[in-house]
């Protein structure tokens, strides 16, 4: 971590904060001073408090305070209340990364329209009313801020997974948008681009299929939870300070994905 204070004071919302991406965002910006409040669903209401005592050992004192709000971020209300609760436990709204997210594995034709609407609500809608209540707080405080939303290399379209590479390339396009809305405002808006990473998401994955994919980086390897985050935290502090309605890849050199089924 470069800078063991970088968010002292620093307020961080971060949803889907329970494991995998999330979990390790939560973690990175506590232990460098920042108050984080996280949600995930009631059901990782365990997960949560694991995270939750982790991110005070991570703080070692830092003066970082972290606490979890079960929340669906699809649904409006849900985010209102998660919302209300950081405005109530966090010094100031300075920071909101858009992390939640679901999945599911389907070719086009066997995707059902629940399954589809749920990943878009999700991923997007999700990010979407997030952002506006983040957008309307930061503006109020008069401070600036930064929202930082994790897409992914899917994006660029995967076979098997259109609902999910849909939601990921529209997280993109409403990256660049509230960029180009809030920036002379003081909010900065950019996105992380994940490649393939030691998450729940990829752990059904065979053997063979894992290797696949492991093969389409030159580091052979898919990537760490922690590597994304630097990037993430980065995209967060005032290191970027002219960046802007940009994308950070986090890939290994994977750009677009071959049909691997």
């Amino acid at each position: 971590m470069s800078g063991a204070a970088r968010f002292e004071g620093r307020g961080f919302v971060v949803t889907g904060g329970t494991r995998g991406l999330g979990r390790a965002i939560v973690l990175g910006a506590a232990a460098e001073g920042a108050s984080v409040v996280f949600c995930g669903r009631a059901a990782s209401e365990g997960a949560a408090a694991e995270v939750v005592a982790a991110a005070d050992a991570a703080a070692a004192g830092a003066g970082a305070r972290v606490s979890f709000v079960a929340a669906d971020v699809s649904v409006e209300a849900d985010v209102e209340r998660l919302f209300d609760a950081a405005v109530d436990r966090l010094p100031r709204l300075d920071v909101l990364v858009n992390n939640a997210g679901i999945l599911r594995d389907r070719l086009l034709i066997e995707t059902s329209l629940d399954e589809w609407n749920e990943v878009l609500a999700v991923n997007l809608r999700g990010a979407f009313l997030c952002a506006r209540r983040a957008i309307e707080e930061i503006l109020a405080s008069g401070a600036g801020g930064r929202i930082v939303n994790v897409s992914s290399i899917v994006a660029g379209g995967a076979t098997g997974q259109a609902a999910y590479a849909a939601s990921k390339a529209a997280l993109l396009s409403l990256t660049r948008s509230i960029a180009k809305e809030y920036g002379r405002r003081g909010i900065a808006c950019n996105a992380v681009v994940p490649g393939y990473l030691e998450t729940d998401m990829v752990a059904a994955l065979s053997p063979e299929a894992r290797r696949a994919r492991e093969l389409l980086s030159p580091e052979r390897r898919f990537g760490r939870p922690e590597e994304v985050a630097e990037a993430v935290l980065f995209l967060a502090s005032a290191d970027a300070s002219f960046v802007n309605g940009d994308a950070l890849y986090v890939a290994g050199a994977v750009r677009d994905l071959p049909d691997l089924r």
